[in-house]
């Protein structure tokens, strides 16, 4: 109370001077009343005013509400209702209706459970000394030129017009990467495919590797979007000429297209015989296989491409799919051992939960959404 009428005080002059000064001023009884009416009057609006900005202040401090607390991190409801949003949206590109809400109220279960798996992921990142601010500056350079921006700071302002935060941007790609190289060396490694299991395999989903007659493709794309169209022939030709002089067309592809299929070399896969528009189909129709065809001219650019291989309707044989199979049966074994390998990490770990808020990654998610975070 004390320091609450020494905070008044200091606001309020009229407590500066008291009734004994008045009276020594030879004040009447009369004048001497209103004088104290209007003192009152005015320790009455100080205290308003004192409550007033108290309440701003108060309201200047509120959080946003905390629905899990992941050791030192948190999730805000913010952020749940921001997943929630991205979810659907994502999902209405697929479904409508009575589908999309279906879709909706399923999926949606588990992303809190997916919160948290990322901020035990990245804090394990961090326990392991782990660090991709290199990598970060690369895949941004990497997203630059696969949305052709010519600088970083055009695609800044992009992501800026989408309604995003450049700091966010980076951080979410900063902690994908991060994520990665925790599923990478402390469970990805650990996946072992033999090539027993990788043949058994395909000798019992054989029909699963049938294909059409068709043609595996390359492709250097020259856009015209950010320069002109005699720009992009100059630019054509001159990866045709390295290509002619022997250079290899996976390093052409990375130095001049403009693709995305750039990062893998310029590999744009198999194409189903009847697909391809018809002067790409009459270009290729020339081309022997692990050749390529001449400058292209189209609506987005000038085109070359390569045949790497021409296909006839039937079964694959062990050895072109054996790739294929490995990456399946690691899908297969990757998902049960990450979530094993989270769950051990919440064993590790504080982790608390908001009233009615569930971890579906918990093992006792029942039990874990009783318990109630202090704020």
């Amino acid at each position: 109370m004390l320091s609450v009428g020494l905070e008044l005080e200091r606001r309020c002059p009229c407590f500066l001077q008291s009734p004994e000064t008045t009276s020594r001023q030879n004040l009447g009884k009369e004048k001497l009343v209103k004088m104290m009416k209007k003192k009152l009057a005015l320790v009455a609006g100080c205290a308003v005013l004192a409550f007033v900005a108290s309440s701003v202040a108060s309201a200047a401090k509120v959080v946003e509400r905390i629905i899990a607390r992941v050791n030192n991190e948190i999730v805000t409801e913010r952020q749940f209702a921001q997943k929630q949003q991205d979810l659907r949206a994502q999902l209405a590109h697929e479904y409508s209706g009575d589908e999309l809400e279906a879709q909706y109220k399923e999926q949606s279960k588990n992303l809190l459970r997916d919160l948290i798996d990322q901020d035990l992921m990245v804090q394990k990142a961090k326990d392991l000394d782990i660090k991709v601010e290199t990598d970060v500056v690369k895949r941004l350079d990497e997203i630059r030129k696969e949305s052709h921006f010519a600088t970083q700071e055009e695609l800044q302002a992009e992501v800026e017009k989408q309604g995003m935060l450049w700091e966010d941007f980076e951080d979410n790609i900063r902690r994908n990467l991060l994520m990665r190289e925790v599923i990478g060396r402390e469970v990805g490694s650990r996946i072992m495919i033999s090539k027993d299991e990788r043949r058994k395999y395909y000798e019992a989903h054989k029909q699963d590797f049938t294909f059409p007659d068709g043609v595996h493709l390359g492709e250097i794309l020259i856009s015209t979007e950010n320069r002109k169209p005699e720009e992009a022939e100059k630019r054509g030709n001159e990866a045709l000429a390295e290509i002619k002089e022997g250079i290899r067309w996976a390093d052409v592809a990375k130095k001049y297209s403009d693709h995305a299929s750039a990062n893998d070399g310029g590999d744009i896969g198999f194409f189903k015989q009847g697909t391809l528009a018809p002067a790409l189909a009459d270009a290729i129709a020339k081309v022997e296989d692990n050749d390529t065809t001449g400058l292209i001219q189209t609506k987005s650019g000038f085109m070359i491409l390569k045949v790497d291989e021409r296909r006839k309707q039937g079964i694959a044989k062990y050895e072109e799919v054996d790739q294929r199979i490995s990456e399946t049966l690691y899908n297969q074994q990757m998902e049960p051992a990450l979530r094993e390998y989270l769950r051990t990490l919440r064993k590790e770990s504080y982790i608390y939960l908001a009233s009615g808020y569930i971890d579906t990654g918990a093992e006792r998610a029942t039990q874990a959404a009783l318990t109630t975070p202090q704020q």
